[in-house]
């Protein structure tokens, strides 16, 4: 996914997490325990998110979880977009972030074109770097779309990415830097499709600077995530990918070998066993669009949805 770096609308003053250095590269730091087994316990845990909402809000309710247990936690939120929160888990600035299925696949096995979402999960754990692991993944995912206005669908017959092909120079897109150049992008849309755009505005990742650039007709094309109710209050058209550019997301636990105790995997996999896509979808109205903190949404779930 996009979402795979996404940035959607940044929670200001959420009371989980604030970053410290996250240098790094593609080994882990020395402080990792490599290819050693999973301690027997764990005290504490750094947690980590991604800068848009959602991931902030999973990290939450992991954090909250694995705090009840009696582990203490350290949280760090809106790290960046994934080669961000990709370094400081591996130099060990963070031990656990909420990640994307295929997102991550993507950024793990550049070659990797796997559209189905359980050999998506098992090409995953095979190409992760040493030190790090992904536990069970949830049935909640959260895909990568490519959406227009209704009046733009209308306007130009427009039903799957292919249809693009033959208007993309007469339309502006819009929206992060990574949707881009990504596969999972402009770069997919032109290798699969053969979609060119007329012109591409850097913006967000499905926040408000792409949805009112697209509402207000100054873009008509943005990548959005499925999880995201304006797509339904504004009655936006979803194309169609039958190239499969986008990737299947389902949630999943990405953590540090060193600090993966059997306590800390349970508690993770009874939460990620719990949520579901519709339910992520409400929870994620509840901050972008009522503005209420992750730690407040993370804690109401949490005592609706009790792991034991």
């Amino acid at each position: 996914m996009l979402r795979s770096t996404l940035i959607r609308t940044a929670i200001a003053g959420v009371a989980v997490l604030g970053l410290a250095g996250c240098g790094g590269g593609d080994q882990l730091g020395s402080d990792n325990a490599g290819n050693s087994p999973a301690p027997s316990k764990v005290s504490s845990i750094t947690v980590g998110s991604a800068d848009f909402s959602e991931s902030q809000l999973i990290a939450e309710i992991y954090g909250q979880a694995l705090a009840a247990k009696g582990i203490e936690v350290k949280k760090k939120p809106n790290i960046g977009n994934r080669e961000t929160y990709m370094a400081a888990i591996k130099d060990g600035s963070v031990d656990l972030v909420p990640e994307y299925t295929g997102a991550a696949l993507a950024y793990f096995d550049k070659n990797s074109t796997e559209t189905d979402p359980d050999k998506a999960y098992d090409a995953l754990k095979k190409a992760l770097t040493p030190g790090l692991e992904v536990l069970d993944k949830s049935p909640a995912a959260d895909e990568d779309t490519i959406v227009v206005t209704k009046a733009t669908a209308d306007k130009y017959s427009l039903k799957s990415l292919g249809d693009l092909k033959a208007v993309g120079k007469d339309l502006v897109a819009g929206g992060s830097s990574e949707f881009k150049v990504r596969s999972a992008g402009l770069k997919g849309l032109k290798e699969k499709y053969g979609v060119e755009f007329k012109e591409y505005k850097t913006l967000d990742a499905g926040g408000p600077l792409s949805i009112k650039a697209l509402t207000d007709n100054q873009i008509q094309v943005t990548n959005l995530f499925t999880t995201q109710s304006v797509i339904k209050d504004q009655g936006l058209v979803q194309l169609d990918d039958p190239e499969h550019i986008l990737p299947p997301n389902n949630i999943v636990p990405l953590i540090r070998t060193d600090h993966k105790s059997d306590d800390i995997a349970a508690t993770l996999n009874a939460v990620d066993a719990k949520l579901t896509t519709d339910a992520l979808t409400d929870l994620v109205k509840r901050l972008d669009v009522g503005k209420e903190s992750a730690d407040a949404v993370a804690k109401d779930w949490l005592s609706k949805n009790p792991l034991s």
